[in-house]
């Protein structure tokens, strides 16, 4: 069996933790939410603190509320294997602790590097005190921990500059997933939100996630304002967050007729938003260059889009971009070479479709959902000393 702790269970820690159930290792999570899109899920939730965003101090304290819910089941069912998930990231900082007291086996899964997010946001000051602290603390978790997994390479080298010289953690680097099944392209004309839109015949420039603090927004539509010329140019925002009265206040006020804004969608109209466009946006701030991958990259690489990337250099959606040659890069608060980047995809559809073509390829032999999955399952059994379960993963 294997105890989870995630305070948000979005889509791919259902399909992981589904996955598991599959290959034979039933599981059980800890959970302040869980995504269920109107299906049941085949694993054990076990209901602690919802995770409130805004404002800080709230989210600071559902932290440490779910923290401490999260100490007393995995003291509860403490002869179960854990995988710790760094949300919220105060949970990691308690294992050793509790391995020293109780016994318990865990894994770290690392979502979001603190504190190093928490540093390059402003919230935390560069070195100080609580960074001094947090950082040992964070590698204590990993020297104690039978496994530390993370998203992406960059992420792994900041990790590593939590331990001291000498002192060395095998991490394992385990890409976020597409199921590229269920997120593929289709034809607008089978598509009811192309119809809907009166987008079969547009060129659809799409971005889709948070409208946070970190995103840049603002080169966004003042690209769309750019490019507002192009008849059949359409840009779509889909979104919520802490600054979604501020975008629409923008939107609003441009009052673009080439740029829709929309709220979050369900999983079901957002599979058709994908496939209705033809390019994606990914803004990443700065503060997250090391620290953090957008999961929604593959999602849209598995339905086909190229992908732009706003973010900083150096970083590892910059690499992904250059290495599998399924998009283009620009820099944060640079509208007009945003608004290049379009337009070159508008004008030079060879090249458009060369990306397309890309983009799903290497969602299809990178980034599946089975070979993500597989690779979890692979690496915490060596660490837990199951037996190799058979299943779909």
């Amino acid at each position: 069996m294997l105890l989870a702790t995630n305070q948000v269970v979005g889509p791919l820690m259902r399909e992981l933790l589904a996955d598991f159930e599959r290959a034979g290792i039933p599981c059980r999570v800890v959970a302040g939410y869980v995504e269920t899109d109107a299906e049941p899920v085949p694993f054990e939730v076990l209901r602690a603190c919802p995770l409130v965003k805004a404002p800080l101090w709230k989210r600071l304290g559902t932290w440490s509320l779910f923290t401490l819910e999260s100490a007393w089941h995995l003291v509860r069912h403490r002869r179960m294997p854990s995988l710790v998930v760094t949300n919220p990231p105060f949970v990691m900082l308690l294992m050793p602790l509790l391995k020293r007291l109780f016994g318990l086996r865990y894994a770290v899964l690392v979502y979001d590097v603190y504190p190093d997010v928490g540093e390059q946001m402003g919230y935390l000051k560069p070195g100080g005190w609580v960074s001094r602290i947090w950082r040992r603390l964070s590698r204590l978790a990993m020297l104690r921990a039978e496994g530390v997994i993370t998203l992406g390479s960059h992420m792994a080298e900041t990790l590593r500059s939590h331990l001291r010289p000498g002192e060395v953690v095998d991490i394992e680097v385990i890409p976020n997933w597409a199921d590229t099944e269920a997120v593929r392209p289709f034809p607008k004309s089978e598509n009811p939100f192309a119809r809907e839109h009166d987008l079969a015949d547009k060129f659809v420039v799409l971005y889709a996630g948070n409208f946070g603090a970190t995103h840049d927004i603002e080169s966004i539509i003042e690209a769309a304002d750019r490019l507002r010329n192009l008849p059949d140019l359409k840009f779509i925002l889909v979104g919520g967050g802490t600054r979604a009265r501020e975008v629409a206040h923008r939107v609003q006020h441009k009052a673009l007729p080439n740029l829709t804004l929309l709220p979050l969608q369900p999983r079901n109209v957002y599979l058709n938003i994908l496939a209705a466009s033809d390019v994606a946006l990914v803004s990443l701030g700065e503060a997250y260059g090391g620290a953090s991958i957008p999961s929604k990259t593959y999602h849209f690489m598995a339905a086909g889009l190229p992908v732009l990337v706003i973010c900083g250099q150096g970083t590892e959606l910059a690499e992904l971009v250059a290495e599998y040659r399924c998009g283009a890069h620009v820099l944060p608060h640079r509208p007009e070479d945003l608004a290049a980047a379009v337009r070159g995809f508008y004008n030079d559809r060879e090249q458009w479709g060369r990306a397309r073509a890309a983009a799903r390829c290497a969602a299809e032999e990178r980034f599946s959902r089975k070979q993500a999955t597989g690779r979890y399952l692979a690496h915490l059994a060596a660490r837990f000393g199951w037996d190799r379960p058979e299943g779909n993963t």
